[in-house]
């Protein structure tokens, strides 16, 4: 997942949900894109978390981030 972009995961993971809400999928494979689903959401969260610590950091270095002062 890794190599992965945020908006592939992204991608993925509403994919995901898009089958889990439907409810017609088996309990075995809806608990398994559930776990897949959580991983991706985590991934997901992860990117954001590391993007807004960059711009953060770049804002403390005094530097404009494409429009932002």
């Amino acid at each position: 997942m890794e190599n992965m972009t945020y908006e592939k995961a992204m991608q993925k993971l509403e994919k995901i949900i898009s089958q889990l809400e439907e409810g017609s999928i088996p309990l075995e494979k809806s608990m398994a894109l559930f776990e897949e689903a959580n991983k991706l959401a985590v991934y997901c969260k992860t990117c954001l978390d590391n993007a807004e610590q960059r711009i953060v950091r770049l804002m403390q270095d005094g530097t404009e981030v494409d429009g932002i002062e």
